[in-house]
């Protein structure tokens, strides 16, 4: 423990002293489903080391870029996490319960989520927090141990905090409340695949790229699985990428491959058995053994034999499924068995990215376009050499690459993308279509069957209908703002609360952007809250109505920016930023 001063996350942000500084400290964060890191790097003008934090409570005498994404309370509050000694239920995973409503495939068990909510001391955001921050406060005093404290106070601080490409926009403010909650605010958000990209191009120095180049990245973690693809635009003075075709992805982390091997376990020894077994230490040591040992060595070959031990579980022998005193005989074909769901899954995922990649090029008559310079496999998953190989048999002209280091590549791209003098996106692709809905005119060649509503305003009747800004694969250049016009009519003598409107952001799967909203093809993305109680009301428009009465129109322009991770919202009339605007997910 470091005799430096320790400070809360807000006493930390809150550090300033007389000095300017242009030096930067940038902090990223990687809270992962199974592991998690920090990496932090000094930006001040020269070739920055981006450093990780490699000592952790509870896992003295071990160097490693990430502690287990583990926590147990005690009943009183308290909790202990990642490598220390657990006292209490443990939980493990909590980081999916911030998007559960994302689809689990048909190989992995049933869905505990419910039953993983209900284990929990508190809501899994307030989980999360208590993680996040008991990680962050521990960095913090690493950090603070090596550098004179002087420095650190006038260095401006920046955070980032990585997350899944296939999270919902939902899961990625719930993830942006767990920071805030954990302390650690204003954080920007970056998509997992996009850091490792960084990370991934810092490591090769440009050697052998050219513009053009088109590259697939799959960060296969312990939760989930992310597909990315990019090309290369620029190389000089920096290196620009563009993001190719919206990526993929799905549940096919190695967290998985712990639930089938559990799976697996209850289908040896039996209902019965497995009850008692569960309970015991035998048990979590065998589930460790898999996860560290079997997982790691793996390669494929159906020969290969591996043992589970079960100490003093007390087993029944089982000698024709290789069961004898709390041992199992595990042969190679069962441990493909429960690789192989997996396996194809994340198979499936990059062919789709790769043809989707090749698609594109040649409808835009790219001189590469039957070329993939390469698939880079990163993540705890990605450094699976069965992985690799089956990846290699399907894609035999595109050479597989895991870089060095690819199990802290997250968290250190996630530090290198605050570095001006790294790598930059240039543009994402939308990976779904985002608009709004509103009444227009009845229009019956188009409206056939639609509900009609009467104006009486207008005197005419109107049909609910879909207007779309963004469009799914469309090119959304980093930083371009989206504007969507809406506009209110209200009776003349309103108060100031009927200025406060709330609008519905709408998003489609569809392929096709649909024109009318409906619970098969839409669904609600966010409620934007916006205020216009305190705008000065000579910017707006008085009118009679064709009912004799007078009514105001209110005019204002909804303001989308394109941030790596999220969009951010503003309000704002006749091209000006005014009154406020705020998005709710809940």
């Amino acid at each position: 423990m470091s005799d430096a001063t320790h400070y809360e996350p807000d006493e930390f942000h809150g550090l300033t002293n007389s000095y300017q500084s242009e030096d930067q400290l940038v902090v990223a964060l990687d809270f992962g489903t199974t592991f998690s890191g920090i990496a932090y790097a000094f930006a001040n003008g020269n070739k920055p080391d981006v450093i990780s934090i490699m000592d952790w409570p509870g896992l003295e005498g071990f160097q490693q870029p990430k502690v287990p994404t583990l926590i147990s309370y005690d009943g009183k509050g308290a909790f202990t996490w990642g490598g220390q000694k657990h006292k209490g239920d443990v939980v493990q995973g909590v980081k999916l319960l911030l998007d559960p409503d994302q689809p689990r495939p048909l190989y992995l068990p049933e869905s505990t989520a419910k039953s993983d909510l209900k284990r929990l001391a508190k809501p899994p955001v307030e989980v999360a927090a208590d993680f996040i921050k008991a990680m962050y406060q521990h960095a913090m005093m690493k950090i603070e141990s090596q550098i004179p404290q002087e420095y650190l106070r006038m260095c401006q601080k920046e955070f980032v905090l990585s997350v899944p490409a296939v999270w919902s926009d939902k899961a990625k403010d719930t993830t942006l409340k767990a920071a805030k909650q954990a302390g650690i605010h204003p954080i920007t958000l970056i998509k997992e695949p996009e850091a490792a990209a960084m990370y991934t191009l810092h490591t090769l120095q440009d050697r052998a790229l050219t513009v053009g180049d088109a590259f697939v990245i799959c960060d296969a973690g312990g939760g989930t699985v992310d597909l990315i693809s990019y090309e290369i635009t620029q190389l000089k003075p920096t290196l620009e990428l563009k993001e190719l075709v919206p990526g993929k992805g799905g549940m096919a982390g190695s967290l998985g491959l712990n639930k089938r091997f559990e799976g697996a376990i209850k289908s040896l020894v039996g209902e019965d058995q497995y009850f008692h077994l569960r309970k015991s230490r035998g048990f979590e040591l065998a589930v460790q053994q898999f996860d560290r040992s079997v997982k790691t060595a793996f390669r494929g070959d159906p020969d290969e034999d591996y043992f589970i031990n079960f100490p003093l579980a007390e087993l029944d022998d089982d000698p024709a499924n290789n069961l004898v005193a709390n041992c199992w005989n595990m042969k190679g074909e069962d441990v493909k068995a429960i690789f192989d769901p997996l396996i194809t899954d994340i198979e499936r995922l990059v062919d789709e990215q790769v043809n989707l990649v090749m698609v594109k090029r040649m409808s835009e008559n790219h001189p590469k376009a039957d070329e993939i310079k390469a698939i880079f496999l990163v993540g705890g998953f990605g450094s699976s050499e069965h992985l690799k190989s089956r990846l290699e048999e399907n894609h035999s002209k595109i050479q597989i690459i895991q870089p060095h280091g690819a199990w802290a590549a997250i968290v250190k791209g996630a530090v290198l993308s605050k570095l001006p003098q790294e790598a930059s996106i240039v543009s994402n692709q939308a990976t779904r279509h985002y608009g709004v809905s509103a009444l227009r005119v009845f229009d019956p060649r188009n409206d056939h069957g639609q509900k009609q509503h009467y104006d009486a305003s207008t005197g005419k009747n109107r049909v609910m209908m879909m207007t779309w800004y963004i469009y799914r694969g469309e090119d959304l250049m980093r930083e371009q703002s989206i504007t969507f016009p809406f506009y209110r009519t209200l009776a003349d003598g309103f108060t100031n609360d009927q200025l406060i409107f709330k609008d519905e952001l709408i998003q489609s799967e569809s392929k096709t952007a649909p024109k009318h909203p409906s619970p098969t093809t839409t669904k609600t993305n966010c409620f934007l809250t916006a205020d216009l109680s305190k705008v000065d009301r000579s910017h707006f428009k008085k009118r009679v109505g064709a009912d004799g009465i007078d009514y105001v129109d209110v005019y204002y322009d909804l303001v989308i920016t394109m941030k790596p991770a999220v969009m951010k919202f503003s309000l704002e009339i006749r091209g000006k930023e005014i009154g406020s605007v705020s998005a709710n997910y809940d």
